[in-house]
């Protein structure tokens, strides 16, 4: 019986941002570097501003003066960067209605927040559509210090929770994430569009099937 639920946010509450949009593309136009390199940087940098080591506005301010070749902070309005992100994004009203019956027809299961962002970015996206207050339990990145998919964050996440693998649905936008809780023993759900979690939650939810294999 599933008695725990493992929600990413973005690519199943929200569109991915730096996937999905041009946002990357904003900022690397607006102060004149490199688009694909600001990108690439971009990628492999999110770690430090997800798992909560370092402020995005930080991070975001030594990509562009990496881009640029030299150092300083090149990147002074930060007021800017946030109203790109925001602008960027775009919320799925489905998902949320879809997790907020659930809540009201499952009281019993523990719906647990389990993405992948800026802790800044995070509480703007909740300022704005309240996400955080459909979750019993908020396990993202920043706040576990940690990202997915390491299976230290989803053995931490388990434990903040009281939760076991076995009785758990983890569902998210990506394989790599899905196959990474399978193999801790997770039930797993993969949402490839913004209509599937609507769509699939109820059946995922029976728990009669064996942990997924992906």
């Amino acid at each position: 019986m599933i008695r725990t639920l493992f929600v990413d946010a973005g690519g199943v509450l929200y569109n991915n941002i730096n996937e999905e949009t041009g946002f990357l593309h904003e900022v690397a136009d607006r102060y004149g570097v490199n688009r694909e390199e600001l990108t690439r940087r971009a990628y492999e940098s999110a770690p430090l501003y997800e798992g909560g080591g370092q402020h995005v506005h930080q991070v975001f301010r030594r990509l562009v003066a990496d881009c640029r070749g030299r150092a300083g902070d090149v990147l002074q309005d930060t007021r800017w960067l946030d109203r790109a992100y925001m602008d960027s994004v775009r919320a799925y009203d489905g998902s949320f209605r879809a997790l907020r019956e659930l809540r009201e027809g499952r009281p019993g299961l523990t719906v647990v927040l389990t993405n992948n962002e800026a802790e800044h970015w995070d509480r703007l996206k909740n300022d704005a559509f309240g996400h955080f207050s459909m979750f019993d339990v908020l396990c993202s990145s920043w706040r576990v210090g940690r990202v997915k998919p390491a299976r230290s964050y989803f053995a931490e996440a388990l434990r903040r929770c009281r939760a076991t693998a076995a009785e758990t649905l983890l569902i998210d936008d990506r394989l790599t994430v899905l196959r990474a809780g399978a193999g801790l023993g997770m039930h797993t759900l993969h949402v490839s569009t913004p209509d599937a979690l609507a769509d699939g939650l109820g059946p995922a939810l029976h728990g009669d099937a064996l942990p997924t294999t992906l």
